[in-house]
Protein backbone atom coordinates (compact mmCIF):
# COMPACT_ATOMS: atom_id res chain seq x y z
CA UNK A 1 0.00 0.00 0.00
CA UNK A 2 1.51 3.29 -0.93
CA UNK A 3 2.16 5.94 1.68
CA UNK A 4 -0.53 8.33 0.47
CA UNK A 5 -3.42 5.87 0.81
CA UNK A 6 -2.01 4.43 4.03
CA UNK A 7 -1.86 7.88 5.63
CA UNK A 8 -5.47 8.43 4.54
CA UNK A 9 -6.87 5.11 5.76
CA UNK A 10 -5.20 4.61 9.14
CA UNK A 11 -6.75 7.63 10.91
CA UNK A 12 -10.14 6.66 9.43
CA UNK A 13 -10.22 2.93 10.18
CA UNK A 14 -9.48 3.24 13.91
CA UNK A 15 -12.32 5.71 14.69
CA UNK A 16 -14.59 3.64 12.44
CA UNK A 17 -13.99 0.49 14.47
CA UNK A 18 -14.39 2.36 17.75
CA UNK A 19 -17.69 3.84 16.55
CA UNK A 20 -18.92 0.40 15.48
CA UNK A 21 -18.08 -1.10 18.88
CA UNK A 22 -19.79 1.82 20.64
CA UNK A 23 -22.95 1.43 18.55
CA UNK A 24 -22.95 -2.32 19.15
CA UNK A 25 -22.60 -1.83 22.91
CA UNK A 26 -25.55 0.58 23.05
CA UNK A 27 -27.81 -1.37 20.70
CA UNK A 28 -31.46 -1.25 21.83
CA UNK A 29 -33.14 -4.18 23.56
CA UNK A 30 -36.29 -5.83 22.32
CA UNK A 31 -39.40 -5.19 24.39
CA UNK A 32 -41.95 -7.89 23.69
CA UNK A 33 -41.25 -11.33 25.23
CA UNK A 34 -41.95 -14.64 23.53
CA UNK A 35 -44.23 -17.05 25.38
CA UNK A 36 -43.01 -20.57 24.64
CA UNK A 37 -43.35 -23.92 26.31
CA UNK A 38 -40.10 -25.70 27.30
CA UNK A 39 -39.91 -27.93 24.20
CA UNK A 40 -40.37 -25.04 21.79
CA UNK A 41 -38.02 -22.86 23.78
CA UNK A 42 -35.19 -25.39 23.55
CA UNK A 43 -35.72 -25.77 19.79
CA UNK A 44 -35.66 -22.00 19.29
CA UNK A 45 -32.52 -21.51 21.36
CA UNK A 46 -30.74 -24.41 19.66
CA UNK A 47 -31.44 -22.99 16.21
CA UNK A 48 -30.44 -19.53 17.38
CA UNK A 49 -27.12 -20.66 18.83
CA UNK A 50 -26.23 -22.65 15.74
CA UNK A 51 -27.05 -19.83 13.31
CA UNK A 52 -25.30 -17.25 15.51
CA UNK A 53 -22.22 -19.44 15.82
CA UNK A 54 -21.84 -19.72 12.06
CA UNK A 55 -22.38 -15.97 11.66
CA UNK A 56 -19.58 -15.28 14.12
CA UNK A 57 -17.38 -17.83 12.38
CA UNK A 58 -17.96 -16.06 9.07
CA UNK A 59 -17.23 -12.71 10.69
CA UNK A 60 -13.97 -13.93 12.22
CA UNK A 61 -12.82 -15.61 9.02
CA UNK A 62 -13.80 -12.48 7.09
CA UNK A 63 -11.61 -10.27 9.27
CA UNK A 64 -8.59 -12.54 8.76
CA UNK A 65 -9.09 -13.04 5.02
CA UNK A 66 -9.78 -9.34 4.43
CA UNK A 67 -6.63 -8.37 6.33
CA UNK A 68 -4.56 -10.84 4.30
CA UNK A 69 -6.12 -9.59 1.06
CA UNK A 70 -5.48 -5.95 1.97
CA UNK A 71 -1.80 -6.59 2.70
CA UNK A 72 -0.49 -9.41 0.53
CA UNK A 73 -2.65 -8.74 -2.53
CA UNK A 74 -1.56 -5.10 -2.62
CA UNK A 75 2.08 -5.89 -3.34
CA UNK A 76 2.58 -5.65 -7.08
CA UNK A 77 -1.09 -4.80 -7.63
CA UNK A 78 -0.90 -1.19 -6.43
CA UNK A 79 -3.47 -1.20 -3.60
CA UNK A 80 -5.98 -3.38 -5.45
CA UNK A 81 -6.07 -5.75 -2.48
CA UNK A 82 -7.05 -2.92 -0.12
CA UNK A 83 -9.97 -2.03 -2.38
CA UNK A 84 -11.17 -5.64 -2.56
CA UNK A 85 -10.87 -6.30 1.20
CA UNK A 86 -14.41 -5.08 2.14
CA UNK A 87 -15.95 -7.32 -0.52
CA UNK A 88 -13.98 -10.34 0.72
CA UNK A 89 -15.12 -9.62 4.27
CA UNK A 90 -18.75 -9.35 3.23
CA UNK A 91 -18.61 -12.60 1.27
CA UNK A 92 -17.24 -14.48 4.29
CA UNK A 93 -20.00 -13.17 6.57
CA UNK A 94 -22.66 -13.99 3.96
CA UNK A 95 -21.20 -17.49 3.63
CA UNK A 96 -21.43 -17.95 7.39
CA UNK A 97 -25.10 -16.96 7.32
CA UNK A 98 -25.85 -19.42 4.52
CA UNK A 99 -24.15 -22.29 6.35
CA UNK A 100 -25.96 -21.34 9.55
CA UNK A 101 -29.32 -21.40 7.80
CA UNK A 102 -28.60 -24.75 6.15
CA UNK A 103 -27.56 -26.33 9.45
CA UNK A 104 -30.76 -25.21 11.19
CA UNK A 105 -33.00 -27.08 8.72
CA UNK A 106 -34.95 -29.55 10.88
CA UNK A 107 -34.57 -33.27 10.30
CA UNK A 108 -37.55 -35.10 8.89
CA UNK A 109 -39.20 -37.11 11.62
CA UNK A 110 -42.50 -38.89 11.09
CA UNK A 111 -45.34 -37.29 9.17
CA UNK A 112 -44.85 -33.60 8.40
CA UNK A 113 -47.63 -31.12 7.78
CA UNK A 114 -47.40 -28.37 5.18
CA UNK A 115 -48.50 -24.87 6.12
CA UNK A 116 -50.26 -22.71 3.55
CA UNK A 117 -48.10 -19.58 3.73
CA UNK A 118 -46.18 -17.42 1.33
CA UNK A 119 -42.81 -16.19 2.56
CA UNK A 120 -40.99 -13.46 0.63
CA UNK A 121 -37.71 -11.66 1.12
CA UNK A 122 -39.63 -8.50 1.92
CA UNK A 123 -41.05 -10.16 5.06
CA UNK A 124 -37.60 -10.35 6.64
CA UNK A 125 -35.47 -7.55 5.18
CA UNK A 126 -34.86 -4.52 7.42
CA UNK A 127 -36.47 -1.74 5.41
CA UNK A 128 -34.37 1.27 6.43
CA UNK A 129 -31.06 -0.55 6.23
CA UNK A 130 -32.07 -2.33 3.04
CA UNK A 131 -33.02 0.96 1.41
CA UNK A 132 -29.73 2.57 2.37
CA UNK A 133 -27.72 -0.39 1.11
CA UNK A 134 -29.65 -0.44 -2.18
CA UNK A 135 -29.12 3.31 -2.67
CA UNK A 136 -25.42 2.93 -1.82
CA UNK A 137 -25.08 0.12 -4.35
CA UNK A 138 -26.53 2.30 -7.09
CA UNK A 139 -24.29 5.16 -5.97
CA UNK A 140 -21.21 2.95 -6.08
CA UNK A 141 -22.07 1.83 -9.60
CA UNK A 142 -22.52 5.44 -10.76
CA UNK A 143 -19.26 6.49 -9.08
CA UNK A 144 -17.26 3.67 -10.67
CA UNK A 145 -18.65 4.52 -14.11
CA UNK A 146 -17.73 8.20 -13.58
CA UNK A 147 -14.19 7.52 -12.39
CA UNK A 148 -13.68 5.02 -15.21
CA UNK A 149 -14.67 7.57 -17.84
CA UNK A 150 -12.45 10.26 -16.29
CA UNK A 151 -9.38 8.04 -15.90
CA UNK A 152 -6.28 8.04 -18.08
CA UNK A 153 -3.26 5.78 -18.43
CA UNK A 154 -0.33 6.40 -16.11
CA UNK A 155 3.30 6.76 -17.13
CA UNK A 156 3.62 2.98 -17.41
CA UNK A 157 0.60 2.60 -19.68
CA UNK A 158 -1.77 1.16 -17.08
CA UNK A 159 -5.26 2.23 -18.13
CA UNK A 160 -7.38 4.29 -15.76
CA UNK A 161 -4.80 4.64 -13.01
CA UNK A 162 -4.18 8.35 -13.47
CA UNK A 163 -6.20 11.57 -13.75
CA UNK A 164 -4.83 13.82 -16.47
CA UNK A 165 -5.64 17.39 -17.48
CA UNK A 166 -4.18 19.86 -19.97
CA UNK A 167 -3.87 23.08 -17.98
CA UNK A 168 -2.61 25.05 -21.01
CA UNK A 169 -1.09 24.31 -24.41
CA UNK A 170 2.32 24.22 -22.73
CA UNK A 171 1.45 22.66 -19.37
CA UNK A 172 -0.29 19.49 -18.24
CA UNK A 173 -0.89 17.96 -14.85
CA UNK A 174 -1.62 14.43 -13.62
CA UNK A 175 -2.57 12.85 -10.31
CA UNK A 176 -2.77 9.28 -9.09
CA UNK A 177 -3.66 6.76 -8.03
CA UNK A 178 -7.06 7.33 -9.59
CA UNK A 179 -9.89 4.76 -9.26
CA UNK A 180 -10.29 4.28 -13.00
CA UNK A 181 -10.62 1.03 -14.93
CA UNK A 182 -7.46 -0.41 -13.38
CA UNK A 183 -9.35 -0.55 -10.07
CA UNK A 184 -13.01 -0.14 -10.97
CA UNK A 185 -13.32 -3.21 -13.21
CA UNK A 186 -12.05 -5.81 -10.69
CA UNK A 187 -13.87 -4.01 -7.86
CA UNK A 188 -17.11 -3.97 -9.84
CA UNK A 189 -16.80 -7.69 -10.60
CA UNK A 190 -16.13 -8.46 -6.93
CA UNK A 191 -19.13 -6.42 -5.78
CA UNK A 192 -21.40 -8.15 -8.31
CA UNK A 193 -20.22 -11.53 -6.98
CA UNK A 194 -20.94 -10.31 -3.46
CA UNK A 195 -24.43 -9.17 -4.41
CA UNK A 196 -25.14 -12.54 -6.00
CA UNK A 197 -23.96 -14.22 -2.80
CA UNK A 198 -26.26 -11.97 -0.77
CA UNK A 199 -29.20 -12.85 -3.03
CA UNK A 200 -28.44 -16.56 -2.59
CA UNK A 201 -28.25 -16.13 1.17
CA UNK A 202 -31.59 -14.30 1.33
CA UNK A 203 -33.20 -16.98 -0.83
CA UNK A 204 -31.88 -19.64 1.56
CA UNK A 205 -33.30 -17.73 4.53
CA UNK A 206 -36.75 -17.51 2.95
CA UNK A 207 -36.94 -21.10 1.67
CA UNK A 208 -35.59 -22.85 4.77
CA UNK A 209 -38.32 -25.18 6.12
CA UNK A 210 -40.06 -24.37 9.39
CA UNK A 211 -39.10 -26.13 12.60
CA UNK A 212 -42.78 -26.62 13.40
CA UNK A 213 -46.27 -25.28 12.80
CA UNK A 214 -47.05 -24.06 16.32
CA UNK A 215 -47.84 -20.29 16.17
CA UNK A 216 -45.36 -19.46 18.94
CA UNK A 217 -42.60 -21.47 17.30
CA UNK A 218 -43.36 -19.83 13.94
CA UNK A 219 -43.03 -16.40 15.58
CA UNK A 220 -39.66 -17.35 17.06
CA UNK A 221 -38.51 -18.81 13.75
CA UNK A 222 -39.42 -15.59 11.96
CA UNK A 223 -37.30 -13.64 14.43
CA UNK A 224 -34.30 -15.83 13.62
CA UNK A 225 -34.89 -15.34 9.89
CA UNK A 226 -35.08 -11.58 10.33
CA UNK A 227 -31.81 -11.63 12.26
CA UNK A 228 -30.14 -13.64 9.49
CA UNK A 229 -31.55 -11.32 6.82
CA UNK A 230 -30.28 -8.34 8.80
CA UNK A 231 -26.81 -9.90 9.00
CA UNK A 232 -26.76 -10.46 5.22
CA UNK A 233 -27.91 -6.89 4.60
CA UNK A 234 -25.35 -5.50 7.04
CA UNK A 235 -22.54 -7.54 5.46
CA UNK A 236 -23.61 -6.26 2.05
CA UNK A 237 -23.64 -2.75 3.51
CA UNK A 238 -20.06 -3.10 4.72
CA UNK A 239 -19.04 -4.44 1.32
CA UNK A 240 -20.69 -1.60 -0.62
CA UNK A 241 -20.31 1.35 1.77
CA UNK A 242 -16.65 0.72 2.60
CA UNK A 243 -15.82 0.28 -1.08
CA UNK A 244 -17.68 3.45 -2.01
CA UNK A 245 -16.04 5.38 0.80
CA UNK A 246 -12.56 4.32 -0.31
CA UNK A 247 -13.22 5.15 -3.97
CA UNK A 248 -14.82 8.50 -3.07
CA UNK A 249 -12.02 9.61 -0.74
CA UNK A 250 -9.23 8.60 -3.11
CA UNK A 251 -10.97 10.33 -6.02
CA UNK A 252 -11.60 13.44 -3.92
CA UNK A 253 -7.94 13.62 -2.93
CA UNK A 254 -6.88 13.50 -6.57
CA UNK A 255 -9.46 16.07 -7.70
CA UNK A 256 -8.68 18.56 -4.96
CA UNK A 257 -4.93 18.15 -5.41
CA UNK A 258 -4.91 19.67 -8.89
CA UNK A 259 -3.37 23.10 -9.25
CA UNK A 260 -5.37 23.90 -12.38
CA UNK A 261 -8.58 22.08 -11.51
CA UNK A 262 -11.78 23.58 -12.98
CA UNK A 263 -14.59 24.61 -10.66
CA UNK A 264 -16.58 21.46 -11.54
CA UNK A 265 -13.72 19.24 -10.33
CA UNK A 266 -13.47 21.18 -7.07
CA UNK A 267 -17.22 20.85 -6.47
CA UNK A 268 -17.07 17.16 -7.31
CA UNK A 269 -14.11 16.66 -4.96
CA UNK A 270 -15.90 18.34 -2.04
CA UNK A 271 -19.04 16.31 -2.76
CA UNK A 272 -17.04 13.08 -2.78
CA UNK A 273 -15.46 13.99 0.55
CA UNK A 274 -18.95 14.30 2.05
CA UNK A 275 -20.07 11.06 0.39
CA UNK A 276 -16.99 9.26 1.71
CA UNK A 277 -17.69 10.46 5.26
CA UNK A 278 -21.36 9.38 5.07
CA UNK A 279 -20.37 5.96 3.76
CA UNK A 280 -17.97 5.57 6.68
CA UNK A 281 -20.88 6.18 9.06
CA UNK A 282 -23.00 3.62 7.21
CA UNK A 283 -20.10 1.15 7.40
CA UNK A 284 -19.88 1.71 11.16
CA UNK A 285 -23.62 1.11 11.56
CA UNK A 286 -23.46 -2.12 9.52
CA UNK A 287 -20.46 -3.33 11.51
CA UNK A 288 -22.34 -2.59 14.74
CA UNK A 289 -25.30 -4.68 13.55
CA UNK A 290 -22.93 -7.56 12.76
CA UNK A 291 -21.27 -7.32 16.17
CA UNK A 292 -24.46 -7.04 18.20
CA UNK A 293 -27.54 -7.15 16.02
CA UNK A 294 -31.05 -6.65 17.29
CA UNK A 295 -31.52 -8.48 20.54
CA UNK A 296 -34.02 -11.28 20.52
CA UNK A 297 -36.97 -10.85 22.88
CA UNK A 298 -36.80 -12.59 26.26
CA UNK A 299 -37.93 -16.19 25.99
CA UNK A 300 -40.45 -17.10 28.66
CA UNK A 301 -42.45 -20.21 29.39
CA UNK A 302 -46.19 -19.80 29.99
CA UNK A 303 -45.84 -20.84 33.63
CA UNK A 304 -42.59 -19.12 34.56
CA UNK A 305 -41.95 -15.46 33.93
CA UNK A 306 -38.32 -14.51 33.59
CA UNK A 307 -37.58 -10.83 33.29
CA UNK A 308 -34.51 -9.08 31.95
CA UNK A 309 -33.09 -12.10 30.12
CA UNK A 310 -32.69 -11.43 26.42
CA UNK A 311 -31.09 -13.76 23.95
CA UNK A 312 -28.52 -12.09 21.74
CA UNK A 313 -27.30 -13.42 18.41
Amino acid sequence: MNVRIGVLLVPLVVPLLLLAVWLAWWSPRSRRPLQLDPSHRSALLAGHRKAAGWRWAGLGIGVVVAAVTATTASFGLHNLGAMLAPTVFGLCVIGGVVVGELTTIPRRQGVRTAALETRTIGNYLPRKLGGLVAASTLGLGALLVTTTLMGSADDQGRAGRNLFRMCSPDRSEGAGPWPGSFYSVPLGIAVVVGLLGAALALRTIVLRPRSGSDPDLVAGDDILRRRSAEAVTAATGVMVAASMSGVALVAAGALLGFGCAPASWTILGITLLAVGALMLLLTAWCLALLLAGRRLPPVESPDTVVTGQAVRP
